[in-house]
């Protein structure tokens, strides 16, 4: 049976940088890149998930989705969905980084929270702070994110402000187009991290999520170039096959084998593409089998993987 989960999008420089509106209600498979995402959403009435974990999206808020991790929008309305879309290498990061900046730490600090949602358009309360969001006590927030609180206003109108330029250099066919764009998206990046520097409570909290497959996926993560298979998972968790298979594909919507699978497929391709040998990349990647290997990437990147290098 196929599993709605794939690699989709495809990056031949280190930055793309879209504009798109869907006008009609559609299905978003569950999908991953191999490279970093970063969603700015305009309009719509739309969820985000990525690994598992559920964001309720408001205007001018920032998705933040690493390579490698599976995501997608869920569309609940006809209402326009508008949104400016980053694809951003590895090595764009690498090139911006030093001792002075590193203008990946918006994502660090993400996945340090446990988040991939910045909110840079808050509505106080009456406090002045944003409630933290109902969850079931199954799904308790975790208590290294605090509570959001609403952006000063002038942060706030430049993020707004910067969006309607990055629409505007998007659909830009004038001199160094190209440039420009890169040029008003490295302004913005820079003011997201700024930002989340001085207000670390722009990260937003899974709005819906399972505790208990959050902590599955974290573990698969930490352990996924060693001997790791679902008995064991299940064991470490003190539940049965059976309850963990059904508890992880009704919450993500893949199997916990397909996932473990298609992580180490993407890290064996990383591998590969640096460098290291296919036998290598394939026990490195947590292989124990190279047959299975060679037809797992051979059926998921349509070509062998020597052609890689």
């Amino acid at each position: 049976m196929h599993e709605p989960y794939q690699k989709t999008g495809y990056l031949h420089s280190d930055f793309r940088m879209f504009y798109l509106i869907d006008h009609e209600k559609k299905e978003f498979e569950l999908h991953y890149h191999d490279f970093h995402k970063i969603l700015i959403f305009l309009n719509g009435n739309v969820s985000y998930t990525v690994e598992g974990k559920y964001f309720d999206l408001q205007p001018d808020d920032v998705v933040l989705v690493s390579a490698g991790e599976i995501h997608r929008p869920v569309i609940h309305s006809t209402i326009p969905y508008e949104r400016i879309v980053i694809y951003l290498s590895p090595d764009f990061f690498r090139t911006f980084q030093n001792s002075e900046y590193d203008l990946f730490y918006c994502f660090e600090q993400a996945a340090r929270n446990h988040s991939s949602l910045i909110r840079t358009r808050s509505v106080p309360s009456a406090s002045g702070a944003l409630p933290a969001p109902a969850v079931s006590p199954a799904s308790a927030v975790s208590p290294t994110l605090p509570v959001s609180v609403a952006l000063p206003k002038a942060n706030a109108e430049a993020f707004s402000n910067l969006n309607k330029e990055l629409i505007k250099a998007c659909h830009s066919q004038e001199f160094a187009a190209s440039l420009y764009r890169r040029i008003k998206f490295m302004e913005y990046l820079i003011l997201l991290n700024r930002s989340l520097l001085c207000h670390s409570s722009l990260l937003v909290h899974a709005s819906d999520f399972n505790h208990t497959v959050l902590n599955i996926i974290e573990y698969i993560n930490e352990f996924i170039t060693e001997d790791l298979d679902i008995e064991q998972i299940a064991e470490h968790f003190f539940l049965t096959r059976f309850h963990i298979m059904h508890l992880f594909k009704a919450e993500t919507g893949i199997t916990i084998g397909r996932y473990i699978t298609e992580k180490r497929l993407f890290i064996a391709r990383q591998l590969i593409q640096n460098g290291s040998s296919v036998t290598d990349a394939c026990y490195q990647s947590g292989f124990r089998n190279y047959s299975a290997f060679y037809r797992a990437f051979k059926n998921k990147y349509q070509a062998p993987p020597g052609k890689l290098r």
